[in-house]
């Protein structure tokens, strides 16, 4: 059987000719590049099954060379030893960078040398290669080669960019929407998501990059959850929540995307542990190349590590600015708003209106039924008056059982009719306790401004609380 051919590329004469005088006389075919572009040239043009490449040599130098090797198909199966006089961290970094399978310094023994070459020859090594076809041209070699450096380039960028949102934003959507835009520029998807995974609890935050179908949403949250499953043996979840960031006018655009096409996942894990996982789905993902595949996966570790950041700093400002009981936001809080609104009114002189809530008797549910009953009274009065009143509009728990609602750009009027319309939405709702319904209503008092009674944050809640003494005066379960 015809011995392997071992190459070696290194710019002193004096080295070659005793790598090569030792590994023939070792029974080994040695070939000689005395540059890195020699050597790509002959490890395309000759059978090798295993190329020792120096580091500094002209024209291209042996990391350049090694990183051709490793990103061909042709030629990534293909061992590659880096030979240096060096023996810095640095080097060693570079090395593995680079894609090398092993590195020694010039200086070691030129025993452990050859031993390295028998190891990496005798032990099932050299895997069967696609055929390779020569690169004739070094203007083709060096075309590569600057395709490399541009690709690195670019990737360092993406990171890079992914880093940038970390420092200059806050907010958690913004933060989720921002490096999602940014996962967008390596592929083009359809629908993105980062799911967030403790050990009961799993958050799924998902994106439309282009307009698409509920069907289309609903086939991609479905895989994300399939691949989820696989990663944790089907271990389930206690808790699941899930929200999309949809672009604006999605539901009415006429160009939706009514399949998923393609889909691929990028868990993310920590000490053994699933903690979260990318998922891109579209028709661009099912042409992905491997190299966009493996960048990807680069990209899913830093994007997790910047929204999850983003995610853990929003929880607990949530937890200095909300109630712990309703979610709902805090007395300071809702003050604080209360007060910038009255800023902004008087800027701009425009209106803002205040409701005051108040669960009527909430003293005798508390006493017939117990605290828990209180609070889950509590907390479905909150959950209500979230689901009745604008996305604009701002609640609070303002003490006990009392509620306070912030309405911006709204007259007295119309705060009426909203106050009027929350109170008969919880007149109208059965609260549940173990077999039991109960019925519970509320008094609304509402102030304005501008208004002749307010020339300050303080009396516009003075105003409203007023209004509401007079709704309990006046018979409870009424609008003052």
């Amino acid at each position: 059987m015809k011995a392997p051919r071992v190459l070696i590329a290194d710019d002193s004469p004096v080295v070659l000719r005793m790598i090569e005088s030792m590994l023939t006389g070792a029974g080994l075919e040695v070939v000689l590049a005395h540059d890195g572009l020699e050597a790509i040239e002959k490890a395309f043009a000759d059978d090798i099954g295993l190329v020792i490449l120096d580091v500094m040599m002209p024209r291209m130098n042996g990391y350049q060379a090694c990183r051709l090797l490793k990103t061909e198909p042709a030629t990534k199966m293909l061992p590659v030893v880096i030979l240096t006089s060096k023996d810095q961290a640095g080097d060693r970094f570079w090395g593995l960078e680079t894609g090398a399978d092993y590195y020694i310094t010039k200086d070691s023994e030129p025993q452990r040398i050859l031993e390295l070459v028998r190891n990496i020859l005798g032990n099932g090594n050299l895997q069967r290669r696609p055929r390779r076809e020569p690169m004739q041209k070094t203007t083709d070699i060096l075309s590569r080669v600057n395709e490399l450096l541009d690709r690195k380039l670019y990737e360092a960028t993406i990171l890079t960019e992914i880093g940038r949102v970390a420092r200059s934003l806050v907010h958690f959507d913004a933060t989720f929407t921002s490096v999602m835009g940014i996962v967008a520029r390596v592929v083009d998807f359809t629908v993105g998501a980062m799911a967030f995974v403790d050990t009961e609890d799993l958050d799924v935050v998902m994106m439309l990059n282009h307009p698409a179908t509920p069907a289309v949403v609903d086939e991609h949250k479905a895989k994300l959850m399939e691949a989820i499953a696989r990663e944790r043996n089907g271990v389930g979840f206690g808790r699941t929540q899930a929200r999309l960031f949809a672009p604006s006018g999605a539901e009415a655009n006429p160009a939706q995307e009514t399949a998923l096409g393609g889909f691929a996942a990028f868990p993310i894990s920590t000490t053994n542990r699933l903690t979260g996982l990318l998922a891109l789905g579209g028709k661009t993902l099912s042409r992905m190349t491997p190299e966009t595949e493996t960048f990807l996966a680069q990209v899913a570790n830093q994007a997790q590590i910047v929204v999850e950041n983003s995610r853990l700093f929003e929880r607990i400002r949530n937890l200095s600015i909300r109630d712990s009981l309703t979610e709902l936001y805090n007395h300071r809080h809702s003050m604080a708003l209360v007060a910038n609104e009255f800023e902004r009114v008087g800027r701009y002189q425009e209106s803002v209106s205040v409701l005051m809530v108040d669960i009527d008797h909430f003293k005798k549910f508390n006493d017939e039924h117990g605290h828990q009953v209180g609070d889950a009274i509590l907390r479905d009065v909150a959950r209500m008056l979230k689901d009745t009143l604008r996305t604009v509009d701002s609640i609070g728990r303002y003490g006990g059982e009392e509620f306070v609602a912030i309405l911006p750009h709204t007259g007295y009027e119309e705060a009426r009719l909203t106050g009027d319309r929350l109170r008969q939405a919880i007149e109208d709702f059965s609260f549940r306790h173990g077999d039991k319904k109960l019925k519970v209503t509320v008094s609304v008092g509402v102030a304005t401004f501008p208004s002749d009674l307010v020339d300050s944050p303080g009396a516009l809640i003075r105003e409203a609380d007023r209004a509401l003494y007079r709704a309990k005066e006046g018979g409870r379960n009424r609008v003052e």
